[in-house]
Formats: structure tokens, sequence, C-alpha cells
């Protein structure tokens, strides 16, 4: 397996793969925290347990695009605040509906520890932002490139 190696401050990417992109980010995530890099894991929430509030976001989003060179869009950080929670399509009494969950699932791996999915209020998503998530969202970019 290929992996992401230190080119300077930047990270060469010769495979985009999470599990090679995770080292990297868990740094930044833990320089962003001010928390010990043992204490991030892939599935570590950065919002609940982790801390991360909107000022953070920026923070990690700016390492990110240093150590990468990706640039994470701001859609790509809110991708959550982007759902239409005034539409049926995506809130039905409260909930999100099958069809958003689905369609934002590849972006939030946590969605799948969600005991009933049925029963998810669109303020619960920003608790499932994961380290993962982070990793995603920079592999999409570098396969975009």
């Amino acid at each position: 397996m290929r992996q992401a190696r230190p080119v300077g401050q930047r990270y060469q990417m010769t495979e985009s793969t999470v599990q090679s992109i995770f080292p990297g980010v868990r740094a930044l995530v833990a320089a962003s925290l001010a928390v010990p890099e043992s204490g991030i894991r892939l599935d570590s929430r950065l919002i609940t347990e982790l801390g991360a509030d909107s000022l953070d976001f920026v923070d990690i989003g700016f390492a990110i695009e240093k150590a990468f060179g990706v640039k994470l869009r701001e859609s790509d950080l809110n991708f959550l605040t982007r759902l239409d929670l005034a539409s049926p399509a995506v809130v039905q009494d409260g909930f999100l509906t099958a069809a958003a969950l689905d369609e934002i699932a590849p972006l939030l791996p946590a969605l799948a520890t969600v005991p009933d999915r049925t029963r998810l209020t669109p303020r619960e998503l920003f608790s499932l932002l994961t380290v993962e998530t982070l990793c995603l969202m920079i592999e999409r970019q570098l396969t975009k490139s």
C-alpha cells in the first residue's frame, strides 16, 4: 500500500486512502484543538469528543490545505448546513429522511453507529462529524486532482 509521505511541511500523496491520510490529519487536529495525538482515533467525534467549534474548523481547514495541498471549500466543510431543512424531502416530522441521510452518508461514517436512523434530528448531525469525515473529504479532493 502506498502512503502519504511528508515533503517539507506538506504531504505528497502516493495513494488516497483514509489510512494513509489519517496520521497527518490526526497531527493537524491535535495541534488545532490542543489535544494529545494519542487521544485521537479515526472515529473520534470532532465536536462532542474533541471539543471543536466553528473557528476550529476554519483553522483545521487551513492546516489541511497547507499540509495536503488540497483546498476544502467552505461547501465541503459545511455539507451538513447545505441541507434544505425546510424541504419535506429532507425533514419529515422533525426527523431526517432516509434519502437525506443516504446523500450525506458517504462523508459521515458515524451514521452507522446511530441506533435508529429514522429518529435522527438535524441538530444531532453535527455530533457525528469525525476525524474520518475530514480524511474522506481530503481523499475526495485528492482523487479529483
